[in-house]
């Protein structure tokens, strides 16, 4: 059963769609006091990134949530994370360096950004462990209004990551 739920977990959305969401942003950036974008980041960003390293616990109660192809995933030290396709030019053992992260937290601090979080703030590194196949199973075809069926056999690819390393810089 919990093949089954694995398999389709990518399908399911756990947060409410709101297709006038983007309507809504635009009307309300349009009505607020808009400042230009500057690179210089406010004070109060690095008083958030002091207070979510000293609440990190060295780095043990750390989260990120990080976009691969973007999917978001939520992980956290030592997690795997099986991705239902095969990805390219990456074999077992490589290392990867993971740059887009929207959230950073604790236990008890959150540092969100939309856009994507700066790299020199964080290290997200994830490893390959495994490059494999699905167990086969069959999907049945069957076109409208005509009686026959076909079945193929899927054996879809997985790509399997171990997250080696999360911490502030």
């Amino acid at each position: 059963m919990s093949l089954l739920f694995s398999r389709y977990a990518r399908l399911i959305r756990p947060t409410y769609y709101n297709p006038f969401a983007r309507f809504q942003s635009t009307v309300a950036a349009a009505t607020s006091n808009v400042t230009p974008l500057t690179n210089k980041l406010p004070n109060d960003f690095y008083n958030n990134i002091s207070a979510l390293k000293l609440s990190s616990n060295g780095s043990k109660d750390l989260y990120a949530i990080m976009r691969l192809y973007n999917m978001p995933y939520l992980v956290t030290k030592g997690d795997k994370i099986y991705l239902p396709y095969k990805m390219k030019n990456v074999k077992v053992g490589d290392t990867l360096n993971l740059n887009d992260v929207t959230t950073l937290g604790s236990t008890t601090h959150t540092l969100n950004v939309s856009s994507g979080i700066d790299p020199s703030i964080y290290e997200l590194q994830a490893s390959v462990v495994e490059i494999t196949r699905e167990p086969l199973y069959q999907v049945v075809k069957k076109k409208p209004r005509c009686r026959r069926t076909k079945a193929t056999n899927v054996e879809p690819f997985q790509t399997v990551l171990r997250i080696n390393e999360l911490r502030l810089k």
